[in-house]
């Protein structure tokens, strides 16, 4: 396999899997298309056996090779293989010979177009029948004589001109199908695609400027432009489609390959400015990043996944370089920044939960602005899901609060809002650590990991907050609530549920075993018309694996193992409340 494409993030291509699959399907097509024309001659000579024998033998070698080459169902393999050496035995059989070319025709239209998207599959079908009654044509043309063709109602001349009309109109059906019709033609999966298009045009002007006269030589001249089309469209599934280009100002998803090694990248808010550039887990390698001024060292922070770096981006577009940190390695990621102003929040302290929620809504198919990010305000229902915390607290006897936030506003208004519940509840509050009370937990990601380092580790000496530690809503990140033993966080989702671990899994499939968020489950619920509103609810969660988890469409286990996507990996989480009222 070779290395990606710089400017677009193609990766190389298999080539041995491309010529069988060139060979396989070509001659596939050419023996369907001498079956089902065998019915329009009297009789076949020893040049079309000889000539289904070819194509036959060359489409079955290549069938019975892709088993051991490309690990495909040797049954598969093996029944195309028959049906494709049966074919030149039942040339001598009109009805059989149809029947075979039908079946081998269908075999052709399946293996060109399984997985693809319904459009895309009838296109397939259309431009694999047309090939098939062109290359059928073309060999009686070629080899049976004037007077053993019983055309009838055949009409090859205006028959030819049909088959042109179909492959170009194809050919433009599928450029605009695939979306690629901008600068990424330049790439080769884009000049693949252009190729279908030209050849499809000669096709067709061939067939206009030979129609008069003897119709049988639009065939004979136009074979090797319909068999180029044929060609570049079965190779086309085979060769990596380039990744979207750069929207201005719309977080950027995409990928490249450091030391053969596949490297998604995230970069947010894609602004003019300072940048973040995140890099999953799943990324083994130390990656430096280079985007025009001093290289920066992708790193981790405390309560995030992965690695990042804070980089400066120009107006419009330019490359952001990665290299394995010490080697020459490396790869590149287009960039497009616009022209929009900054996106407060975007970067610094608070940057990663931004980041979260511009790839959760990228994971959900939405490419739009990043306006905002959630540490900027307290939200409605975070508010309200505090006060409920503060009344559970009070329920369960607690005799004060200590409330810790840092700087960020939404952290500022979340300490005013449990300093306010707790009053109103007759609660002491106060901000030093005490251990006749309950703490929570109101900053951001990495100011909640650094300070739930700090009780873990006081632990071990005396007993802190014996009321327990509970989380702002915000806070439900494997990489803040994994900090300490156990915790306790208000909730409007049960993490338990199916819509959660759904999302959990499209993200770590997407970025490389990335772990959910609430912002980003926010967002991926919104990019798909969905809301989150549940009443609130208190959950803990622990670093244990003792709860059996079961849910449809996924192997059954403990909950925080296996499958990918849980919110507490390798521990638990549950419900401690029902729902709350302030």
């Amino acid at each position: 396999m070779s290395g990606m494409h710089s400017g677009t993030g193609v990766a190389g291509v298999d080539a041995a899997g491309l010529v069988l699959r060139v060979l396989l399907l070509g001659g596939t097509a050419v023996a369907a298309g001498l079956g089902l024309l065998r019915p329009t001659v009297r009789a076949t000579g020893r040049a079309t056996t000889w000539t289904a024998w070819a194509a036959a033998g060359a489409g079955a070698a290549a069938s019975l090779l892709s088993i051991p080459v490309l690990d495909v169902n040797g049954i598969v393999a093996v029944l195309h293989a028959v049906l494709l050496l049966a074919l030149p035995i039942a040339l001598r059989w009109p009805t059989p010979a149809a029947y075979l070319g039908f079946a081998l025709t269908v075999l052709v239209v399946v293996e060109s177009a399984i997985g693809h998207s319904p459009a895309e599959f009838f296109v397939t079908t259309i431009v694999t029948a047309a090939v098939v009654t062109w290359f059928g044509l073309t060999g009686i043309g070629l080899t049976v004589p004037p007077e053993q063709r019983s055309e009838g109602g055949l009409r090859p001349g205006p028959l030819a001109l049909a088959l042109a009309a179909v492959l170009v109109v194809a050919a433009a059906v599928q450029l605009v199908l695939i979306g690629v019709a901008d600068r990424r033609l330049l790439t080769g999966f884009g000049a693949v695609l252009l190729l279908i298009v030209v050849a499809a045009l000669v096709v067709a002007g061939v067939a206009v400027l030979l129609r008069r006269g003897d119709p049988w030589r639009i065939y004979r001249y136009g074979a090797a432009a319909v068999a180029v089309a044929f060609v570049a469209w079965t190779v086309l599934p085979g060769i990596p489609k380039p990744g979207e280009l750069p929207l201005p100002g719309v977080p950027r998803l995409a990928h490249a390959v450091v030391a053969d090694q596949d490297v998604p990248v995230l970069i947010t808010p894609h602004r003019p400015g300072r940048n973040l550039v995140h890099l999953p887990d799943s990324v083994t390698d130390d990656i430096t990043v280079h985007a025009g001024g001093t290289p920066v060292r992708a790193q981790p922070r405390p309560g995030t996944s992965g690695t990042w770096a804070e980089v400066d981006l120009p107006a419009g577009r330019s490359d952001i370089e990665l290299r394995r940190t010490g080697g020459d390695e490396q790869g590149s990621v287009e960039v497009d920044t616009g022209d929009g102003p900054a996106v407060p929040g975007a970067t610094g302290q608070d940057g990663p939960e931004c980041a979260s929620v511009a790839l959760a809504g990228l994971v959900a198919g939405q490419r739009a602005p990043l306006h905002s990010c959630p540490a900027e305000a307290l939200a409605d229902d975070d508010a309200e899901a505090l006060r409920g915390l503060v009344g559970y607290i009070h329920r369960n006897g607690a005799p004060g609060i200590t409330v810790l936030g840092d700087d960020s506003p939404r952290s500022r208004q979340a300490a005013d809002v449990v300093r306010a519940a707790a009053a109103q509840a007759g609660l002491p509050t106060g901000d030093a650590p005490h251990p006749d009370r309950a703490l929570i937990l109101v900053g951001g990601w990495t100011h909640a990991a650094e300070h739930l380092d700090s009780i873990a580790a006081s632990q071990n000496e005396a007993p802190l907050h014996l009321y327990g530690v509970h989380l702002a809503p915000w806070l439900m990140h494997s990489p803040v609530t994994t900090a300490t033993a156990s915790s306790a966080v208000p909730l409007r989702f049960d993490p338990r549920d199916y819509r959660s671990l759904e999302y959990g899994m499209a993200l770590s499939e997407a970025f490389g075993g990335e772990p959910p968020s609430v912002a980003g489950f926010d967002t991926w619920l919104a990019a798909r018309g969905q809301v989150v509103d549940d009443p609130v609810v208190v959950y803990a969660s622990a670093k244990v694996d003792a709860m059996q988890m079961n849910m449809p469409g996924m192997s059954g286990g403990m909950h925080g193992s296996e499958p990918a996507g849980q919110w507490v990996p390798r521990g638990t989480v549950v419900a401690v409340s029902g729902p709350l009222t302030p």
